[in-house]
């Protein structure tokens, strides 16, 4: 591999960039069915969706309304603003 480097030369002075982390935002779930597996999150301004496939390490059969979570902001497969990475504070 060295050798490849050596054969490519220096690079264009530019070093990856290092991704944001993301920030995680503190919420109040105000919603949540259970048969359908969505509810919708509280947290500063607007609500927000969730799917029971973006929480972690949480009861996905009752999650209630009312429970502390903290999530990232994402999108969905339309492009739409949703809460991805959802986990309980209740526990913490």
């Amino acid at each position: 591999m060295e050798e490849i480097n050596a054969l490519i030369g220096p690079s264009l002075g530019k070093s990856p960039t290092k991704q944001p982390k993301a920030k995680r935002k503190p919420g109040v779930v105000i919603s949540f069915d259970a048969n359908k597996g969505y509810g919708f999150i509280k947290g500063h301004g607007r609500s927000i969706f969730f799917h029971i496939n973006e929480c972690d390490e949480m009861d996905t059969v009752n999650i209630p309304v009312g429970e502390r979570v903290s999530y990232e902001v994402g999108k969905d497969s339309s492009g739409k603003r949703c809460a991805v990475n959802v986990k309980s504070e209740a526990k913490r």
